[in-house]
This record gives structure tokens, sequence and C-alpha cells, in this order.
């Protein structure tokens, strides 16, 4: 049976995703990068802002990229709002630790700028055992480090754990280490890698009872 539950967090959790996308988009443009909101939105879910930057304008250096950030934030602040939790989150988080399974929270997002911010306002802290970002260990997403340091510290082995993210760069690394992988799609897309593909959290209950390995 699933001990443990590993959640991405923007477009997961809270409805962030698109907000970050545009705030990423502002920031590049307006440090000579022409980049889309729609490309970012589609291919940088989950990654860390070095990651992002080094994808997208990999020849700033340090006081470039140290822009590009600053204007990241100050957009993604402005255009947060105080609704970005989706209505389930809460709900079935409480549900599952009633449940007695143990929540984490792995995620790309910058711990002082972004991430503190998002679990302030939402009060996710107080649903969650352990929240790891990108700079908690050696490598961001789609590498596994993130998920390993999660279920590490909520001491649940990775295959009695379960990952539910919104991309592929949450499945894919949760599949490498042997976790049951759950993609989360509101727009009904589905990724033929995972274990399992849901629309919102709340069809998330009847997989945390199954029999692994």
């Amino acid at each position: 049976m699933i001990k443990g539950i590993v959640f991405d967090l923007d477009g997961t959790l809270v409805n962030t995703a698109g907000i970050l996308a545009e705030a990423w988009s502002t920031a590049l443009n307006e440090n000579g990068f022409r980049i889309g909101k729609d490309e970012l939105y589609k291919n940088t879910k989950g990654l860390s802002a070095k990651d992002i930057v080094k994808k997208y304008a990999p020849q700033a250096d340090d006081a470039l990229s140290g822009r590009i950030k600053d204007v990241r934030t100050r957009e993604f602040l402005r255009g947060l709002t105080d609704s970005i939790l989706f209505p389930e989150t809460k709900p079935v988080l409480k549900e599952l630790r009633d449940k007695g399974l143990k929540t984490g929270i792995a995620t790309g997002a910058a711990r002082k700028t972004i991430l503190n911010v998002v679990m302030e306002r939402t009060g996710l802290g107080d649903l969650m055992d352990t929240v790891v970002n990108a700079e908690d260990v050696a490598a961001g997403k789609p590498a596994p480090d993130v998920f390993l340091e999660a279920f590490r510290r909520l001491s649940v082995e990775p295959k009695d754990g379960m990952v539910v993210g919104d991309s592929y760069n949450d499945v894919a690394p949760a599949k490498e280490i042997g976790s049951f992988a759950v993609f989360i799609s509101r727009e009904g897309e589905t990724l033929d890698m995972a274990d399992a593909n849901i629309t919102n959290l709340g069809e998330l209950m009847p997989y945390t009872e199954l029999q692994l390995g």
C-alpha cells in the first residue's frame, strides 16, 4: 500500500503555472530574449529558475541571469491572487493525512522569492510533512533528486511512494526511482508512461489503496 505521496506544486496543487509562464515571458523579453508564454507554459514545468535561464538565455552571465530572475519574481508576485489553490487541494490533502499517509512537495520553485510566498498564502505548510525544492539538492527536475530527498525526509522508500505532477518532468523521475507515477491534467491530456492519469486530485484516492510491488 502507498505510504507517502510527493506532489509537484505549480499546476498540481496550486493554479500558478500560467502566472509563472507569463512572468518568465515578460522577464526574458525585457532582457532581449523573445520567448512566448505558450512555449514557456509547455516546456518549463518543474524546472528550476537556473535551468530555465540556461535553456532560454544560455549566453546570460550571472548579472543578466539575476536581472531576469528579479523581473520574473516581480511579475509573478504582481499576478498572484488569493485564490490560487485548486478547489479540491486542501480537502484531498486532509483526507490523505486522515488516512495516515505522509505528504510532501517537490518543486523547482525558488524558496525565498516564490515558494515561501505561495506556501504562506495558501497555508499548505500545515498539510505537508516536508517541502523540498531544487536548491536543496544537486540537480533539479527532471533529475530525480528532489523526489528522492522528499521521500528520504518522509522515511518512505520510493517504491512505497507515489508522485503526483502535471508534467513529464515529474512523471519521468518518478518512474526512474520506482514510485507510482500519477500525471494530472485538468485539460484532460494523458501521458502514456504514467501509471495513472487523472483530471483532478479528487480522483487520486482509489490509487492510494493499491498494493505495490
